[in-house]
């Protein structure tokens, strides 16, 4: 049987986005039934382009393949991934968590602005006194950018998984047999993952040198474009063998050769200081083989280079090794540069029982709202339970006056006592109407809890094909209407009313389109019920070359009042009340 479901995994790298489907065949075993990529053809090195080209290149991808939505786990990469191994000494399961935090706490810069997550592996050797850790973390800000975009184009994501752990899941799988200490070089574009799996033992680091590092060098030498250097590297582009080979009979070839080998020294020195460092620090031996992953692997003589170098044999990584894949994918296509699709297929693996790393990344509070969601039902029936027991006391002081009230009616002799008996019932009807107050208390701020996803339904009920809202924010409140720049008298004084900020992009068509769709998205809101005085504040123009654009997302944001108990929609208020 089957061990896994079906899964959408998107792997959004610096240069290039791919997007995979993995299912499990009749015999519980998985297979990739959707492979497809997509240049960005942005410069990496400028941030601004890059999550407006990511956003309008899975979307494409998504449209292009007519993909189904389901759960999805997002894949991310580069520079900004923090890999840190520690060491903890064997103990209870239950403190490994708490040892952990602390150590993070130390090791993550900014760890408040960073979604984080850890593996624990096992000893290394038997009668080992210490357990090994990879903590991983990606600042926060560029893991929702990303999500907002692959939820534009209708994806759900529920696991943020990082390309190194990525890369140690399709190794482990693909390479079973495998138990010597090995080197996994994956180049990216603007980042290279050094791996070495040596047994049960992990060492993994990043550093900020890729295939773009070339393709900048190449730029700065011939004084070309990005664009017209990543054209130049792929067209003529290799790594230059060095010592008696003979130059290449083009001028221009020959001198990108060597920019290129440049920077492949440059890597191969961080890759000797990190063996080093794994060998001094984890006991490690020095790797026998080397396997190349990753897109910027593909430019030529990589392998040459490597393996004069270090000394030992060198691979391409083969990610589809033991991996089976559909009859609809294009298998010419994919083989282009098939080591590219490492960190895809490992992070399509993660779901298996018997992956190393199960890493999830996603922040905190979406953990919490889900969980939240899941809670709803029990909350409620703790609700009522507490209402009806904070009833009883009173069921019990009317049931009390009751009968006392038929003891007392006959004999007027006894009327003091009665006064004093009824004196202690209004005592108790007190004390219930006090315990009734608690219960609307507890029901008020159980509404004042559920205002957020109220909210967040709302904005997406609202949210138009086009527009995407990627950040909320409460600033200072506003007063009331009434007395509004003049000192309220307290009687009369209305509750000030928390008021709403909305910021997000919108694709960009027309000037008339551009207003329309940001317009409709205002009224939208202001009809809804939840929000009111909604007035937009900023509408981002494209600037426009002879009527076009290549802007893709502009920004703009709102502001609105949002009332604590709602704003009553304009279709109930047009009601009639009954007499």
């Amino acid at each position: 049987m089957a061990t896994f479901a079906r899964r959408i995994v998107l792997d959004v790298g610096a240069g290039e986005v791919r997007i995979g489907e993995i299912s499990p065949d009749k015999r519980g075993m998985p297979v990739l039934t959707l492979l497809r990529s997509i240049h960005l053809n942005i410069d990496p090195t400028k941030p601004a382009e890059f999550f407006p080209a990511v956003m309008q290149s899975i979307g494409s991808l998504v449209k292009e393949v007519g993909l189904k939505s389901g759960l999805t786990t997002l894949c991310l990469g580069g520079p900004s991934v923090f890999t840190r191994v520690i060491k903890l000494p064997l103990t209870d399961p239950g403190q490994v968590e708490q040892m952990v935090g602390f150590e993070a706490q130390q090791a993550v810069p900014a760890i408040e602005e960073a979604s984080w997550d850890f593996q624990v592996f096992p000893p290394g050797q038997a009668g080992a006194a210490e357990l090994e850790a990879l903590i991983v973390a990606m600042k926060t800000e560029t893991v929702t950018e990303t999500m907002a975009a692959a939820s534009a184009a209708g994806l759900k994501t529920d696991i943020v998984d990082l390309s190194p752990t990525a890369l140690i899941n399709a190794f482990r799988y693909q390479y079973p047999e495998v138990e010597v200490c090995t080197l996994i070089l994956e180049i990216g574009a603007r980042s290279t993952n050094i791996l070495l799996v040596e047994g049960k033992k992990i060492f993994c680091r990043v550093v900020p040198l890729g295939g773009a590092s070339v393709t900048q060098a190449i730029a700065a030498d011939l004084q070309e474009s990005f664009a017209g250097a990543e054209v130049l590297k792929k067209a003529k582009g290799f790594v230059h063998p060095g010592g008696s080979y003979e130059e290449p009979a083009e001028e221009q070839a020959a001198r990108i050769s060597k920019l290129a080998r440049g920077v492949m020294t440059k890597l191969h020195t961080e890759v000797e200081r990190s063996i080093t460092f794994y060998r001094s620090q984890q006991a490690g031996s020095r790797p026998t083989r080397v396997l190349l992953a990753g897109g910027g692997s593909a430019l030529g003589l990589t392998d040459l280079f490597f393996r004069d170098k270090l000394k030992i044999p060198v691979e391409y990584f083969q990610p589809f090794r033991r991996m089976s894949i559909g009859a609809g994918v294009n298998r010419a296509e994919i083989a282009k540069n098939f080591p590219a699709w490492a960190g895809l297929v490992g992070a399509s693996l993660r779901g298996l029982p018997d992956s190393p790393c199960k890493i999830n990344i996603l922040g905190s509070a979406q953990k919490a709202a889900a969980g939240r969601v899941k809670d709803r039902p029990a909350m409620v029936a703790v609700a009522v339970a507490v209402g009806f027991m904070l009833l009883l006391p009173g069921i019990h002081g009317f049931w009390q006056s009751t009968r006392l009230g038929s003891l007392i009616a006959p004999q007027a002799v006894e009327v003091d006592e009665a006064e004093g008996v009824l004196t202690q019932v209004t005592a108790e009807q007190k004390k219930v109407t006090d315990l009734l107050n608690l219960a609307n208390q507890a029901l008020v701020l159980e509404g004042e809890r559920m205002r957020w996803p109220i909210l967040l339904e709302e904005i997406r009920s609202k949210s138009l094909p086009g527009l995407w809202v990627t950040s909320l924010k409460l600033s200072e409140s506003v007063a009331g209407a009434e007395g509004e720049g003049t000192p309220a008298k307290p009687a009369n004084a209305k509750p000030s009313v928390p008021v709403l900020e909305i910021g997000g992009f919108f694709e960009t068509q027309s000037e008339a389109a551009d207003a329309k769709v940001v317009e409709d998205f205002r009224k939208g809101l202001s009809e809804g019920g939840i929000l009111q005085n909604v007035t937009t504040t900023q509408r981002d123009n494209p600037e426009r070359v002879d009527g076009k654009t290549e802007q893709v997302a502009l920004k703009f944001a709102m502001r609105a009042e949002w009332p604590v108990g709602g704003v009553v929609p304009v279709e109930a208020a047009k009601k009639p009340t009954n007499p």
